[in-house]
């Protein structure tokens, strides 16, 4: 008897063969990865009977983000920050929360059904960005070293900061409460889990950092087994995290900056994070395959016009503008602002909200408003990011170079 998830994982394997054998032409032609599985997702959604709210979804859900936030918080450079953590800062600390809160007003003022707790999961959901999406960005030597690390750490960040935001959201939801005490009450809930998550990340990244470097030293391992050994950290926090009834998301994340923090292998031996990026990467392929199951399924069930709106607005107005409130007073000239402003795509992270919105929530009337809002804004992010990171970035170097010192050296 055919198996929906054995086609689906058939599907997958045979996109992710086709895009190792032509890939480099693709992305060429302007056709990034997440662009072109997007779209399989879309035409092949329904053929291999993606259902969405099965718990193998959830799991690969749940284990896509695990190894996200904790690839990202672990490989994103706190170190080189030092010198010069200001853009960063402010973007994390100001820009974010300005963000998620202006997105929550507009949305509860457009979509005054979802209540609070529907608004802010919305908000919290729409506002991380995706630190792989991004890449051509970052990665692009012509832009400015100071505004590509800024990006890069924001990015590896904020998705950290969005979660316990989500599940707080979510919780309220289920719990059918969503006014401002109803959240209050659904985060007193979560914070115990929430400070043990944080605990069992700290102790365990921390832990093995200090072990590996140890053995490391002594010639008890080599390369290899310690790539294997960051791959399976972020797998064991998960597993210890669920044992103890711990916040998995907050553990994984804490567990990623305490390890970049404290291991030298991850500085003095880059490779050593290869095997983690390579399950991260395939992970992340394969929802941008869900995400596409995803999009028709809330289609199916009808389009409003808010939904639309409101995706634009999270990517231009309610992002740009927390991002120049955020810079005033930093020297950083206008091209410079609007350029961080413009780049802040949603990916991955969004998507892991989605499906877990739909899991938690499947019978919950609101729910079609909420992932309405997160696929339209993932659609239009892949499109319009995709397409404009390597020409807005080759632009903005062209402006950035006869003024370098001025605008991107100081502070």
């Amino acid at each position: 008897m055919e198996s929906p998830e054995g086609l689906t994982l058939a599907v997958l394997a045979a996109l992710l063969t086709v895009w190792a054998l032509v890939g480099r032409r693709a992305e060429a032609w302007g056709i990034t990865a997440p662009i072109a599985f997007l779209a399989a997702g879309l035409a092949l959604g329904t053929r291999v009977g993606l259902d969405l709210g099965a718990p193998s979804v959830h799991l690969l859900a749940e284990l896509a983000l695990v190894l996200v936030l904790f690839h990202d918080a672990s490989t994103v450079g706190l170190r080189d920050l030092r010198r010069d953590p200001w853009i960063a800062v402010r973007l994390l600390a100001m820009g974010f929360p300005l963000a998620v809160l202006l997105t929550t007003g507009v949305t509860l003022w457009m979509i005054p059904t979802l209540g609070i707790a529907g608004a802010l999961l919305v908000a919290a959901a729409v506002s991380a960005t995706d630190a792989s999406l991004g890449a051509p960005t970052v990665l692009n030597p012509a832009v400015p070293i100071r505004v590509r690390r800024a990006l890069n750490v924001e990015s590896g960040l904020n998705d950290g900061l969005a979660t316990p935001i989500v599940i707080v959201a979510i919780g309220a939801l289920v719990a059918n409460a969503d006014t401002t005490e109803g959240v209050a009450e659904a985060a007193a809930v979560e914070l115990p889990r929430g400070l043990l998550g944080i605990a069992v990340g700290i102790v365990l990244g921390a832990g093995i950092a200090r072990a590996m470097d140890w053995t490391r030293g002594h010639r008890y391992s080599d390369l290899a087994a310690r790539g294997l050994g960051v791959l399976a950290l972020p797998l064991l926090t998960f597993g210890v995290a669920e044992l103890l009834h711990a916040n998995v998301f907050l553990a994984a994340f804490m567990g990623g900056l305490a390890f970049g923090r404290v291991s030298r292998a991850v500085h003095d031996e880059p490779e050593v994070t290869e095997p983690l990026e390579t399950a991260a990467d395939v992970l992340g392929v394969a929802l941008w395959f869900l995400a596409g199951g995803l999009m028709i399924t809330v289609f199916a069930r009808g389009f409003r016009i808010e939904w639309l709106v409101l995706a634009v607005l999270a990517l231009t107005a309610l992002r740009m503008v927390p991002v120049a409130l955020a810079l005033l007073g930093s020297g950083l000239q206008t091209p410079t602002r609007l350029f961080l402003g413009w780049f802040g795509p949603r990916g991955v992270a969004t998507i892991v909200f989605g499906l877990l919105t739909v899991e938690a929530l499947s019978e919950d009337p609101r729910t079609s408003d909420i992932v309405g809002i997160f696929t339209l804004t993932i659609l239009l992010s892949v499109l319009a990011h995709g397409l404009t990171a390597t020409p807005f970035a080759n632009c903005y170097a062209a402006w950035a170079r006869p003024t370098g010192a001025a605008a991107h050296e100081r502070l």
